[in-house]
């Protein structure tokens, strides 16, 4: 996992709250939960802290990680009721950066209240204490999008399709409400235990426009901006971002899904991020983007479209969804080697592990501002 994990609103309570909060469905409830004594101090560990509010709802935390990163942690949880697992990240927000505390959590929280798609995980519970947040999520069992490739070798360009489908169907809901994710990569596409996308991590994203749509705000004209924070990994941005540049922040998850769509379909990155400023001329080079002959001519099409250097020429996600790769049948034999291995001696940053090409993790160092 990287630093892009939740927080919590600081900014409607900088000083941090007495008693914890229960937000459930939009509602703020109080509940009677007392972790700390009165003149402050901590009665318990962060994990106590974690572990008291969410058997108030009736959840209890299995100690094994999921994930953790520098100021957040993610474990499994059991719903007593009925014993159905579901994920808590569990947030110090004494740990995490100001900005971030600030800026990024607010809309993060804002943004994960209002989701509501089958490709997309669905948060049940944002609980708060005085230094801790607590998100109570949808449990996806089959892990990240990564370790499934990178356990399988290749996708097949079927099941690759299948799978591209779930995310620009995804993409496309949160578009439609000027909302971009600005992180979109291997590591946060969720696998459920059908094996079905599920989109997470939304710790950079943010509405499109301004001001961000509001029951309040129905008759204010809204205007679009751009984005000017660098987010996610270097691996997935598009050269305007790599730059330095203003940029479209729905075109930049256009063009992360573009890589994520060649690593299905190549098993490796797209560019090699080992050196930044070789990668942008590559990215920005007719020829820089290789293409095997392991997917069809036209999921090569669509690669190009979404990794097109020129803003103005990417495609934005209603002209990726209608491209005819979605509507063809593949035909098993038409798909090269596709169930084959990589040759690790032509892909870019990986590790062979048994003669298997392995894809790293990309865990880039977050810039707030």
């Amino acid at each position: 996992m990287n630093n892009s994990l939740s927080l919590t609103n600081a900014k409607h309570d900088p000083k941090g709250l007495k008693n914890p909060k229960v937000t459930t469905q939009g509602q703020q409830l109080p509940t009677k939960s007392k972790l700390y004594s009165s003149n402050g101090t901590k009665n318990y560990s962060t994990s106590t802290d974690a572990q008291q509010p969410l058997l108030q709802l009736g959840f209890r935390i299995n100690e094994k990680l999921i994930g953790t990163g520098s100021y957040a942690k993610v474990k499994r949880c059991i719903r007593e009721i009925d014993n159905k697992e579901f994920a808590v990240k569990i947030i110090d927000r004494d740990k995490a950066p100001s900005d971030f505390v600030t800026k990024f959590l607010p809309r993060e929280l804002d943004i994960i209240r209002i989701l509501d798609h089958p490709n997309i995980i669905k948060v049940q519970h944002i609980l708060e204490t005085k230094s801790l947040t607590l998100i109570v999520m949808e449990y996806a069992s089959n892990g990240d999008l990564l370790d499934y490739i990178n356990k399988t070798t290749r996708l097949q360009e079927s099941v690759a399709r299948r799978m591209f489908r779930e995310l620009c169907d995804a993409i496309y809901y949160i578009h439609f409400r000027n909302i971009c994710h600005r992180d979109l990569k291997c590591e946060n596409l969720l696998l459920d235990n059908h094996l079905r996308i599920k989109l997470a991590d939304f710790g950079f994203s943010r509405y499109c426009v301004d001001p961000p749509p509001s029951d309040n705000k129905k008759n204010m004209i809204e205007k679009k901006i751009l984005s000017r924070t660098f987010c996610g990994s270097a691996a997935y941005a598009a050269p305007e971002i790599l730059r330095g540049q203003e940029y479209n922040p729905k075109l930049y998850d256009i063009w992360s899904a573009g890589c994520i769509l060649y690593i299905m379909i190549y098993s490796k990155m797209p560019f090699d991020d080992s050196d930044i400023k070789k990668m942008i001329e590559a990215q920005m080079t007719k020829g820089g983007l290789r293409l095997g002959s392991e997917g069809s001519s036209e999921v090569q099409d669509l690669i190009v479209r979404m990794l097109q250097p020129e803003v103005t020429q990417r495609w934005p996600i209603e002209l990726v969804q209608r491209h005819p790769w979605f509507t063809r049948q593949i035909n098993p034999d038409n798909q090269g080697s596709s169930m084959s291995y990589v040759n690790t001696a032509t892909t870019n940053r990986g590790q062979a592990q048994g003669g298997v090409h392995q894809i790293s993790k990309r865990q880039g160092s977050p810039i707030y501002a």
